[in-house]
């Protein structure tokens, strides 16, 4: 009976203390909570998805499938999204803020160009304005 406490209370004292040296390390120390670099990951990343819009247009240009079209406008806009939360950031420099503007210049030109080549709503629109306009030409 002896025995079995003995064992009992060593395999409880061994799970506990790995249990403590695991938290330990999961919560680490207090002095590693440091904020790291956010601005230029974020510029970073912005052009990132910049340069996923213009591929997904060429791939448009070169497929003429409208997905890809989309894909890219939303992307274009989630560029410049993550463009402008670089104000954000505690580090941010006024170089920064110029890449910010380029990028945000360069997204506004890239979904001008994609909203020009996006196909027409309906495109009975057009049928019906000159279906309308000629009516008093042709009697059905």
């Amino acid at each position: 009976m002896k025995l079995k406490n003995l064992i009992l209370v060593t395999t409880t004292m061994v799970f506990f203390s790995s249990g403590c040296s695991t938290i330990q390390e999961i919560v680490g120390d207090g002095n590693t909570l440091l904020a790291g670099p956010c601005a230029d990951l974020t510029i970073d990343e912005a052009f990132f998805l910049h340069e996923e819009a213009k591929s997904g247009f060429a791939k448009y240009l070169n497929t003429r499938e409208d997905h890809f079209l989309f894909d890219s406008f939303y992307t274009a806009s989630d560029s410049r999204s993550v463009a402008q939360s670089v104000s954000q950031c505690w580090d941010r420099r006024v170089s920064h803020y110029n890449a910010m503007k380029n990028l945000e210049e360069l997204n506004n030109d890239l979904a001008r160009i994609l909203v020009r080549n996006m196909p027409d709503e309906d495109p009975g629109q057009m049928v019906s304005v000159y279906r309308d306009k000629y009516t008093r030409l042709m009697h059905r």
